[in-house]
């Protein structure tokens, strides 16, 4: 029997959403039923245009966040945009187009806007005539992720399936699966093991900072008030891409009761997370749920208007993290973590936004629409030969 073929598509801004992708393709391609390639959307598209989008957005994100908020929140915006999403898109289809036809997938599932839009207006153009599904990793839902095109969305909390109910797409077409994320998080590391693993101390609690794949300037601050503490822990500090914030931290003088470490891009979260006490981060889909399942306390901190902010008030409302204002707060806060006096229902939390009440798995969900393929070859439901853009 012949595995049926799925190209997954992301961006590579944001950890989450590449992230994800790399998830989803680990996790069908276990099964052995299913060939899987994952493309990223800077990479088939590469080019001035695609490095010029990057900037902007970082540059919006990082330099004057309130507008990127204004503009992620704005009805105006979203009203002007949605019409527009497909034929900005086709500008960056025609790679996308070349892979299709050399790889021939039967679905493609899309982690990010920008590869939904692409293909979205292929499926519009009937370019390609396999299924299509959108995958979200946020932790609340924004109508310029949704197309008509679209055959799947898979959830990652409850509160997006009403929301998607509510906007009349047809039950059929959800499918909620928790927040997915790499097994290697759910494998049992003690943490003696993970601490040994690493080189820290036994004898002292672990604090762990960072920010995903691009720490922030923000983390030498909170890095100081940390050392500034008059309570004995290890600072562990994860600058991700940052060489500059890296080499900041690494030529401060840390006091006797605050060994630290200082990290650049890892690898290995799942064991750092494993031998934390407390974690000090920014908002992401995946970095959340993997430290609920690793039972880790989080202080999330630095966060900016837009996605961020949108998840930030889903994770605190519900119990599932706290908010730090400042970078002295963030300090003051992991010393109530490592004092008892903040705690968190780790059990809880698992069902919130891991594995939610009536969630299936990611391969019960891509079944329900691979099921529809079944006894068709690749000519008979997509011939992306015969059209051109």
């Amino acid at each position: 029997m012949s595995k049926t073929k799925i190209l997954v598509l992301c961006t590579a801004v944001g950890y989450g959403i590449k992230a994800t992708a790399d998830n989803v393709a680990e996790q069908l391609s276990k099964t052995g039923n299913f060939e899987v390639k994952v493309e990223t959307i800077e990479k088939v598209e590469s080019g001035m245009a695609s490095f010029a989008v990057i900037k902007i957005y970082l540059a919006l994100l990082d330099k004057i966040s309130p507008l990127w908020g204004w503009l992620y929140n704005s009805q105006v915006i979203l009203w002007l945009s949605l019409p527009l999403r497909k034929f900005a898109a086709s500008f960056k289809s025609k790679n996308v187009l070349q892979i299709l036809r050399d790889f021939q997938p039967a679905i493609v599932i899309s982690t990010q806007t920008v590869p939904s839009g692409i293909m979205a207006y292929l499926k519009s153009k009937g370019l390609y005539r396999g299924k299509l599904v959108i995958v979200f990793s946020d932790y609340h839902l924004h109508r310029f992720w949704l197309y008509d095109e679209a055959d799947l969305y898979i959830c990652n909390i409850p509160e997006q399936v009403t929301q998607l109910k509510n906007l009349g797409i047809n039950a059929s077409k959800i499918r909620l699966t928790g927040t997915l994320i790499a097994e290697k998080f759910f494998n049992p590391i003690s943490r003696e093991q993970a601490l040994d693993q690493l080189g820290l101390l036994k004898s002292m609690p672990v604090v762990l900072m960072g920010g995903a794949g691009r720490a922030r300037a923000s983390n030498k601050e909170i890095f100081l008030q940390l050392l500034r503490s008059p309570r004995s822990f290890q600072v562990v500090v994860i600058c991700g891409k940052n060489e500059q914030l890296k080499q900041e931290l690494s030529q401060i003088a840390a006091p006797s009761p605050h060994p630290v470490k200082i990290l650049g891009y890892v690898d290995n979260m799942e064991v750092l997370m494993s031998a934390a006490d407390v974690l000090i981060y920014k908002t992401g889909g995946p970095s959340m749920a993997e430290a609920v399942v690793k039972k880790l306390p989080m202080i999330l901190t630095d966060i900016r208007p837009g996605h961020e902010l949108i998840n930030l008030n889903y994770l605190v409302s519900r119990g599932i993290a706290k908010y730090a204002r400042i970078p002295r707060e963030a300090s003051a806060m992991a010393e109530q973590v490592l004092d008892g006096q903040i705690r968190f229902d780790h059990a809880a939390n698992f069902t919130k936004i891991v594995k939610p009440k009536d969630s299936v798995s990611l391969i019960v969900a891509i079944e329900s629409v691979s099921s529809e393929l079944e006894g068709l070859k690749v000519s008979h439901y997509q011939d992306l030969t015969a059209q051109s853009l």
